[in-house]
């Protein structure tokens, strides 16, 4: 049940183009440090306080709603060029124990 419900909020988040095309946008943007990559999830995250909206039934708070994007889309080296990225792990963060728990 629960992967039903985590598959279907995968769903929501996707259809809802404005919702995830922050992040989505910068997926294959380099940035040279973490510092960099962090700083943008974050000022994207600042102009998605509007899923709560969107999403009642996933998000009870503006800070739920921060926590999760921080989770989904955090940020990490590649191997094969050394600069940051921003990764989507929506489906992993769904599914997670947190995402649970919060519940």
């Amino acid at each position: 049940m629960i992967k039903v419900l985590a598959t279907l909020a995968v769903g929501a988040l996707a259809i809802a183009v404005p919702a995830a095309a922050h992040h989505v946008e910068y997926l294959d943007t380099p940035f040279p440090t973490r510092g960099a990559c962090e700083a943008m999830v974050n000022h994207l995250s600042n102009d998605d306080d509007f899923l709560i909206d969107q999403f009642p039934g996933l998000f009870s708070s503006e800070g739920e709603v921060r926590s999760f994007l921080g989770r989904a889309f955090p940020c990490e080296q590649s191997s094969t060029d050394g600069q940051w990225y921003i990764v989507d792990h929506r489906l992993d963060v769904l599914g997670s124990d947190w995402f649970t728990r919060r519940q």
